[in-house]
């Protein structure tokens, strides 16, 4: 992740598991913002006062999505997006291609911004920062908060100690989900386009512009991300709007309790 979006606000974080997997509970599985200990503290915080504060329709329009919820993670852990694997390069920049149709399918306005050559490597292409903006035409009236996470992932075999293909989504009799980045990072990453789905199928006014910037190289050190973000926070440029950042890369305290991570150090 790169150095200058660590020490910013970190709000939710999804009940999916990777290694070690947590629990299922309900119909939680991808309610990165759509859990009632976190979403609305956002109403709250950033919303336009004029909103309404009942989200029942919402949450009633998460519960009713678990299923495809489930399964749009089930499509992105079975693209191997390794990023510090060279002959995956293809299924990293794949993995952000699919993020980003998933988006604009929704009515986000995206981008796939190019990043240039690997460092030390100038006969291969860093996967692109795949950017966007929803609802499409910024709302003056509403606060601008700024979403951070990753498409991509680290390596995984069933020599290293899986008991299922790491690729495949997989479910145990107790709902548990085992895949690689269900956790880290493609489920936090697909809960955003989730929370974007539950809204319009709710018919709820979405309480905040949305800025998004996904990266695919997080896992090896996210090469060419610092230049990126110190282009775009220049006057006029992506990022210089945003009123509030969330890292949708962090942990939640157990199978039910969500947490806030107000900074971090180091590098």
């Amino acid at each position: 992740m790169s150095r200058f979006l660590r020490p910013v606000l970190s709000l939710l974080r999804p009940q999916v598991s990777s290694t070690p997997p947590l629990s299922r509970i309900n119909s939680q599985i991808v309610r990165l913002s759509s859990t009632k200990a976190a979403w609305p503290y956002i109403y709250r915080t950033h919303a336009s006062p004029s909103m309404a504060p009942n989200l029942d329709s919402y949450f009633k329009s998460v519960d009713s999505s678990a299923d495809s919820f489930v399964d749009r993670l089930r499509q992105a852990v079975a693209i191997p997006s390794i990023s510090a694997d060279e002959e995956r390069r293809q299924d990293v920049v794949k993995m952000g291609m699919f993020l980003k149709s998933q988006l604009e399918g929704l009515g986000a306005h995206m981008e796939a911004r190019p990043l240039g050559k690997q460092p030390g490597k100038e006969h291969l292409e860093l996967p692109p920062a795949i950017v966007g903006r929803y609802p499409a035409k910024k709302d003056e009236s509403k606060k601008t908060i700024l979403v951070y996470g990753h498409y991509d992932v680290q390596p995984a075999e069933l020599s290293d100690g899986w008991n299922t293909e790491p690729f495949k989504l997989t479910e145990d009799a107790k709902g548990r989900m085992y895949g690689r980045g269900s956790t880290d990072d493609k489920g936090p990453v697909l809960g955003w386009v989730n929370v974007i789905e539950a809204h319009k199928k709710a018919g709820v006014e979405f309480p905040v512009n949305l800025l998004m910037c996904f990266e695919g190289m997080e896992e090896y050190g996210s090469e060419g991300l610092d230049d990126f973000i110190m282009a775009e926070c220049k006057p006029g440029k992506f990022f210089a709007d945003a009123d509030a950042c969330c890292i949708s890369d962090n942990y939640w305290l157990g199978t039910e309790k969500p947490c806030l991570t107000y900074g971090l150090r180091g590098c």
